[in-house]
């Protein structure tokens, strides 16, 4: 799981060096203290009057200030800067209108570069994107010291009669050089400085300001005014490595030490200096430029990076989870293919797991979808944590992970897959307070350089299902035989169409019997498959096909219509209609549409709703959406049994929710009959509880005389299986019945045995046991 990231608002305040609620106060003090300090210092280095300073840094400092504060603090800072000029000029013995002159200028310049800057959206005076720092150039750098300066050159021109054009320059310079060096490095403070190695920043540093104090510093007659041009080089490499928080302060720096000896007389700028104040404004021009190529190439550099993060940001949420942070199945695909590219290079194989967690559906059913989302994040943490070097585990699906191990062998692929079991298969505590033990049923597949990556993980898939058919949490490798089951699954997919569009797809009939009257109860429908190469397609082989690859509904459209056109035949040579029964899929359980279809059905072949029987699986009722298109089958007058009953966690919650008319007993209960002590208290519990909900019981899979007693002395309703008769075409069909719809069987089934004489045996069976 990804650690909490703060957001740039978070990491502003956090940075800040004001205490919210306290803003005001601690403006007033802390600008003031700066302004008198900055002012004083610059007053003393230059002596302005009338010609100006080089550099003028209360003008970034008080813009920065109001760039920090909400609204509601700028009259602090506004006052800050009135008391700190006022006093200052009228201790150096100004007179008051024109120190009040100058103060007012000072105030108004960072009021309107504060004010533009929030009216066209850069209320915080960011420097980045390169969009932000143009409108602050042009807005704080330009036109704010445009209306400081004019009312500072008027007030000095109206005191000492100094001409305008040698007053207004290097005050506005001045200003504009004040706000360009001092603010940026004031406002980089919100953001976190880019990360670099030590080494590279301390050379960096050391260079730049050697370099510096060698232009300006040393007794350099020598040096011309394109000397320090040589700094450009340091304002890249700062603008390139280190964005805006080096360059700003490097830039810092740099301005300091240049204004400062330009100041005392050193420096190429004071050696080619002119009356007037022209060598100080060679240098504001200078490090204007300079500084402000600086800063737009630094905020360029940071546009471009942010794009990188946000594209390698997008690249990440496109090929990996979001729940687990693992790689999914788009990045999957991409190694699995390279990793096959290899072996064509250098040869070996590529080994393919497909994890299936068991039991997730449950967890989100019991626990809800948090606890789920919990379940399954733990065990892909569990599973990235077991992965060695030259392994990958992605999560492909709901509750699927691969893992691909490159250089395998069967034996390797065998040994990763129970260390991952092992790994997983630890308890989890979920909420709440609910320990759960995670477990993995594991499909494997190897590829080489004949395989693609579909066949791979197809074949992995299909040794997962093999390993979930025998019982879940199990390792199933993809050798020979599921290869050829995959490849007869293949056909068969390829074939079906086909099939069911040229008849190939016909039904047979297997009776269900009343036990206590031996009357016809119905007759169940069974689809079956004539292949025309392959001959007789089992059910158990080609309807999983069907469902998985969405032909369920025309199975069951051309099931259903056998069974009511051979009911009609059935009806003219007996002379009454026996009831069918027709197998409904999962699948069709969410869509209203089946009630129009079975209700269509019934309309074309003239056959009422009440001689229809549906069959649905316990399980395939565990989705809410069923209740509702069963309720409406039911509503249309058609009969509902639920079938395989307890093989499906969920049937002892819904049996009583549904509009169940019949209950199936599933044939692994009756199978051990007469066999297992157990069975037939089971058996006997579910009939009692379908007979107290007003349901009748149907067992299927009876093939013995001693399980039909057992069932007519526990009172079943009805019988089907092979001791009655297996199923049959629709023509042999009538035959097992005669006009009154009694039994009639074959000569290979015994006759029915009559109740008295089945107690009598289970009577006496019974005292043998107890005697023994």
């Amino acid at each position: 799981m990804g650690s909490i990231q703060r957001t740039p608002r978070a990491r502003a305040s956090a940075a800040s060096w004001v205490t919210p609620g306290r803003e005001g106060p601690v403006a007033f003090v802390v600008v003031g203290a700066g302004y008198l300090t900055t002012t004083q210092l610059v007053l003393w280095l230059n002596e302005p009057a009338p010609g100006g300073s080089g550099l003028w840094p209360a003008a970034g400092l008080t813009l920065a200030a109001l760039l920090f504060l909400p609204t509601r603090s700028w009259g602090w800072v506004l006052a800050a800067i009135a008391v700190a000029e006022l006093g200052g000029d009228l201790a150096h013995g100004h007179p008051l209108g024109t120190s009040l002159g100058w103060t007012l200028g000072n105030c108004v310049e960072p009021l309107v570069g504060a004010v533009l800057l929030r009216r066209f959206g850069n209320a915080r005076g960011a420097l980045a994107p390169l969009r932000q720092l143009l409108l602050f150039l042009l807005l704080a750098v330009l036109v704010a010291p445009v209306v400081g300066a004019s009312i500072g050159s008027a007030t000095t021109v109206i005191s000492f009669g100094a001409p305008i054009l040698e007053v207004w320059p290097p005050y506005f310079v001045g200003d504009a050089l004040g706000v360009l060096i001092v603010a940026p490095a004031l406002l980089a403070l919100r953001t976190r400085p880019r990360r670099r190695r030590l080494g590279e920043t301390t050379a960096l540093v050391l260079a730049s300001l050697l370099v510096t104090a060698a232009i300006f510093l040393a007794d350099g007659s020598w040096w011309t005014t394109s000397t320090p041009y040589l700094l450009i080089p340091f304002f890249t490499w700062a603008a390139l490595r280190f964005g805006l928080h080096g360059t700003a302060w490097m830039s810092l720096a740099i301005t300091v030490i240049a204004n400062t000896a330009t100041a005392a007389g050193y420096g190429p700028f004071a050696a080619a200096g002119a009356p007037g104040g022209h060598a100080v404004t060679l240098l504001q021009t200078y490090l204007a430029i300079t500084v402000a190529s600086a800063l737009i190439l630094a905020a360029m550099v940071s546009d471009l990076s942010d794009r990188e993060q946000v594209e390698r940001a997008l690249h990440h949420q496109a090929t990996h989870d979001h729940l687990t942070g693992l790689p999914n199945r788009a990045y999957l695909s991409t190694a699995l293919d390279a990793a096959l590219t290899r072996c064509a290079v250098v040869g070996g194989r590529v080994g393919v797991l497909l994890c299936d967690v068991d039991r997730l559906k449950r967890i989100n059913d019991s626990l809800g979808h948090a606890a789920g989302d919990l379940y399954l994040a733990e065990v892909a943490s569990r599973l990235g944590g077991a992965l060695r070097r030259g392994e990958v585990v992605a999560r492909v699906g709901g509750d699927e992970f691969i893992v691909l191990i490159e250089d395998a062998d069967a034996g390797a692929v065998d040994a990763v897959a129970r260390r991952l079991m092992a790994a997983v298969n630890v308890p989890v505590l979920l909420p709440p307070n609910k320990e759960v033990t995670p477990s993995l049923s594991i499909g494997v597949a190897l590829g080489d350089a004949d395989s693609s990556s579909e066949t791979v993980i197809s074949g992995a898939d299909h040794a997962l299902y093999e390993a979930k058919k025998r019982g879940r949490g199990r390792i199933e490798h993809f050798g020979d035989r599921l290869r050829s089951q995959l490849r007869e699954r293949t056909q068969i997919e390829e074939d079906l169409p086909q099939a069911l569009g040229n008849g190939d797809i016909f039904c047979v009939h297997q009776p269900e019997i009343e036990i206590a009257t031996g009357a016809l109860f119905s007759f169940e429908t069974l689809a079956r498959w004539q292949h025309a190469e392959r001959g007789l397609i089992p059910p158990d082989r080609f309807v999983p096909v069907v469902e998985a690859t969405g032909h369920a509904d025309r199975l069951f459209s051309t099931v259903l219509h056998q069974s009511l056109a051979s009911q009609g035949l059935w009806a003219e040579q007996l002379g009454f209609r026996p009831a069918v029964a027709v197998n409904v899929s999962a699948l069709q359980l969410g869509d209203l549409e089946l009630v129009d279809t079975v209700g269509s059905a019934l309309a074309l072949a003239g056959a009422s709703s009440g001689s229809l029987w549906l069959e649905v699986t316990e399980t395939a009722t565990a989705d809410t959406a069923a209740l509702t298109v069963l309720s409406a089958l039911h509503d249309l007058g058609v009969r509902l049994a639920i079938d395989d009953f307890g093989t499906g966690w969920s049937s002892m919650a819904r049996l009583a929710g549904h509009p169940w008319d019949v209950v199936k007993l599933d044939r692994a209960f009756i199978a051990p009959l007469g066999q297992e002590p157990d069975a037939e208290h089971l058996v006997r519990a579910m009939i009692v509880m379908a007979h107290a909900l007003g349901m009748r019981t149907v067992a299927e899979g009876v093939e013995t005389p001693l399980q039909l007693e057992w069932l007519t002395e526990m009172g079943c309703d009805v019988a089907q299986g092979y001791l009655f008769s297996r199923p049959v075409s629709a023509s042999e069909a009538p035959r097992l019945v005669d006009t009154n719809g009694l039994w009639i069987g074959s000569s290979s089934t015994p006759d029915r045995p009559r109740p008295e004489h089945v107690r009598t045996r289970l009577s006496d069976e019974q005292g043998q046991t107890s005697s023994r």
